[in-house]
């Protein structure tokens, strides 16, 4: 009976505490004593219908901490609680087991999701736009009291209040005491003391004197101390209206205005950031002005709240808005004294950029708008109205005093244009004229009032010597040119090519002749030859239709041991000639091959000559090994660069015509070799026949090593792979790999051999002959085109027109 009635206790003890919970989940606002909640213990459905419950009620979770420490949930519980909030997702209690699931698969992530919470962009609550705003964001920093720090000594103590007691030295004394509604503690062995609506300064030396009056008497001589801290904070009410969310809130007795103010949302739309009451028993107690602290940091007017404390947020009485060049554009609100070099500061002043002279007020009447220009000089008296509208523009993109220079001078650039400046000032700001500078003449492109240029010209010379005609005074805006020598010639040049190590245009000089040339080019190649070609302009004014001469031709012949020749035959060149070194006309580099596979010696072979042939490499190699298939040997050829270029253009032409870029036939064309097969037993029973190719530089020859197997692929019912045998025949392998598919085309079956050759089958009347099969060839069946069958809409349309025709037929013979 014993062991029942426990189970009973400790059954019923558990429902009561989830219970306890589930009353927890739902009336957290309204709960006053949230001491003993463990949030571990939270299931997630639990924590859905919170979360929920602070949505409804419009609070932040830096808010509902705040609250929820406020009634007694110690400080580590209240931090688990935002992070399972965080972390949860509002699914409610029908997704309990998924919210669960989820949950334990993203705690290793809480830190990052917490994270990702706290960078979300914010969201105003206002207008954007309204200076002060940026405080009351979805985001902004909560102005949360700091309940970790030591009891202000200010702290006026009230009921509901915890406070711990100690004393210590020769007597010593411990208890925590809660203030009644009296206002009153009960100490044992001293009595009730009133403490309520005193400091904690104030209360310890009260605690002192009635304490040291009876029992510890050791008080008053100071061998004993004692100690009041506050223990419990006591939560208190205050109102809020005129604010984004106004009402009734339970808060924090170490809360100030401003604490309040951002759980209410801070001023609503109409709202005064600047002339918010607080009212202390019924009357204004302190007015508070935000901009005090968003301006210079100044929180004078973040003051504690005492229990039922009114904030009362009145509309605003004028506002006006700043637009343009201001640091911080935005609708700010002016008290009644202010000028408009208040609100310049509000905005934080101007940019750099900014037109200061005067600025644009848009102004409202009764029926239309009204627009005015406030000068610089009335800034500190004029005082805004309500709804104005200030706009500050830029400065203009334009100089009042630059002039600039360009040409051959030192330092071509802009200047500052001083008054009286002439051109020769300019000239010597520039550090003077260039040696190629041109001096008999310079001009200057002037900027005239109606935005079109004029041309001024002058002599530099006597502009330098002080000459007054040729040294005009320099306007804003003006472009003085000096020009230089060099731009008034020709860049020359001569051309040399062929057997030279660097040929190309080089620039013409004076006095160029045909050796510097060489040189400068790098001199001659190892292939030069003795005969050099100098091609030149032929100068003349007119040409006549019997003359077809374009150029002259001047031939130089060098001695076999000279460098360039005697000093008779180092010519000096002219503009524009052509110098051409010949090449050796037997001059060859040697060219190599390869061959690779199943020969003695496989590697590369350079060329002997010009038409060695493969038999020939063949020979240098030792001959084939045992392995060696003779029948699959082929060749690969690598393109040139003009056969590429060649390739390109078939490949777009094939493009065109099939419309299709993967195409393999197009693939096909664009590789950069060509796979040519041979037959290799022809090639050694007639070396030199046509059959035996002539090798070209980089030409790959393949012998590649026996297969005994045939490949049978395509429309067959197994593709397959199987031994050759000299005595089947085409059909015979047919069968090997299960006979023809159903969607087999019988009659363009071909066989690929082992050298890349490809033979089909032919036909002669009802007669098919199939091709020889060979060891290492594959066999391909090819697919039947799908035949798509007419629609009945098809055949009903075919018949109408068949129909048709028939009775125009019938007509006519009739006729």
């Amino acid at each position: 009976m014993l062991n029942i009635s426990r189970r009973k206790f400790f059954i019923l003890f558990y429902f009561l505490l989830l219970g306890a919970q589930n009353l927890f989940a739902q009336d957290l606002l309204k709960g006053k004593d949230l001491s003993q909640v463990r949030v571990d213990q939270l299931s997630p459905a639990e924590i859905s219908k919170l979360k929920d419950q602070l949505l409804n009620s419009g609070l932040t979770l830096e808010q509902a901490e705040q609250m929820a420490i406020s009634k007694g949930m110690p400080v580590s519980e209240a931090s688990k609680l935002k992070t399972r909030l965080i972390t949860s997702n509002n699914t409610g209690a029908k997704d309990t087991k998924k919210e669960s699931q989820k949950i334990n698969k993203n705690e290793n992530n809480k830190d990052e999701e917490i994270d990702s919470f706290k960078y979300e962009k914010p969201k105003t609550l206002i207008n954007p736009l309204i200076f002060g705003s940026e405080l009351y964001t979805s985001l902004s920093p909560s102005f949360e009291p700091n309940l970790n720090l030591a009891t202000p000594l200010n702290y006026i103590l009230g009921p509901n209040d915890q406070i711990s007691i100690s004393v210590y030295g020769i007597q010593e004394f411990n208890g925590d005491f809660a203030i009644s509604s009296e206002g009153n503690v009960s100490i044992p062995s001293v009595g009730q003391i009133k403490l309520a609506g005193l400091t904690i300064e104030s209360a310890t030396q009260k605690l002192k004197n009635v304490m040291g009056n009876s029992v510890y008497s050791y008080l008053k001589s100071g061998e004993s101390k004692l100690v009041l801290t506050l223990s419990k904070i006591r939560t208190i009410r205050i109102t809020i209206i005129g604010s984004y969310r106004p009402g009734n809130f339970n808060i924090s007795s170490l809360s100030t205005v401003f604490n309040a103010l951002h759980i209410s949302g801070g001023p609503s739309e109409f709202g005064s950031f600047r002339e918010i009451e607080l009212i202390r028993k019924g009357q204004i107690f302190k007015k508070i002005d935000l901009y005090r602290f968003l301006l210079n940091g100044d929180q004078s007017d973040n003051i504690g709240l005492q229990d039922n404390d009114v904030i009362r947020i009145p509309q605003y009485k004028k506002r006006v808005e700043i637009q343009g060049q201001v640091k911080r554009p935005g609708i700010f609100e002016v008290l009644q004294n202010e000028n408009f070099k208040n609100v310049l500061q509000f905005a934080s002043g101007f940019t750099d950029t900014a037109y200061k002279a005067t600025v644009k007020v848009f102004k409202r009447t009764d029926k239309e708008r009204k627009l005015g220009d406030l000068e610089a000089k009335f800034f500190e008296s004029y005082q805004p109205e309500s709804g104005e509208v200030f706009v500050i523009s830029k400065i203009l993109e334009r100089f009042q005093n630059r002039v600039r220079i360009s040409g051959a001078v030192f330092r071509p650039d802009v200047y500052e244009l001083k008054e009286g400046n002439t051109v020769a000032d300019l000239i010597r700001k520039a550090d003077g004229l260039k040696e190629d500078a041109f001096t008999a003449f310079g001009q200057i492109l002037r900027l005239k009032e109606d935005f079109t240029y004029s041309n001024v010209s002058f002599d530099i010379k006597a502009a330098l010597a002080g000459d007054p005609k040729n040294n005009p005074v320099l306007h804003r805006e003006d472009q003085v040119f000096i020009t230089s020598v060099l731009d008034l010639k020709d860049n020359y040049q001569v051309t040399i090519q062929g057997e030279v190590r660097f040929p190309g245009k080089y620039n013409f000089s004076e006095n160029l002749t045909l050796k510097d040339l060489i040189l400068q080019s790098g001199g001659f190649t190892d292939a030069a030859y003795k005969i050099i070609e100098i091609a030149r302009i032929i100068k003349r004014d007119s040409i006549s239709s019997n003359d077809l001469s374009a150029a002259q031709i001047i031939r130089i012949d060098l001695d076999e041991n000279d460098f360039i020749g005697t000093t008779s035959k180092n010519l000096q060149l002219l503009e524009f000639d052509v110098i051409t070194v010949r090449k050796k006309s037997g001059y060859l580099l040697p060219e190599s091959i390869t061959i690779k596979g199943q020969v003695q010696f496989p590697g590369p072979y350079a060329l002997q000559s010009r038409g060695e042939r493969i038999s020939n490499i063949l020979k240098r190699s030792g001959g084939f090994t045992p392995e060696a298939n003779l029948s699959g040997a082929f060749l690969i050829r690598y393109k040139s660069e003009e056969e590429k270029k060649k390739s390109e253009e078939d490949a777009k032409n094939v493009k065109k015509t099939l419309k299709d870029s993967s195409s393999l036939l197009e693939k096909e064309i664009l590789s950069d070799f060509t796979k040519v097969p041979f037959e290799m037993d022809k090639i050694i029973a007639n070396p030199g026949s046509l059959e035996d190719l002539i090798l070209r530089a980089n030409d790959e020859i393949v012998i590649p090593k026996f297969n005994d197997l045939v490949k049978i692929s395509g429309e067959v019912l197994l593709v397959t792979q199987v031994p050759y045998n000299k005595q089947n025949s085409f059909k015979d392998y047919i069968s090997e790999a299960g006979g023809f598919s159903a969607y087999a085309l019988k009659k363009r079956s071909y066989v690929v051999y082992a050298n890349g050759k490809a033979s089909s089958t032919s036909h002669f009347l009802f007669f098919k002959s199939y091709p020889k099969i060979q060891p290492g060839s594959e066999i391909i069946i090819p697919q039947k085109r799908e035949k798509k069958s007419s629609s009945t809409g098809e055949i009903i349309g075919i018949a109408s027109a068949l129909a048709s025709l028939a009775g125009v037929v019938i007509a006519i013979l009739r006729l």
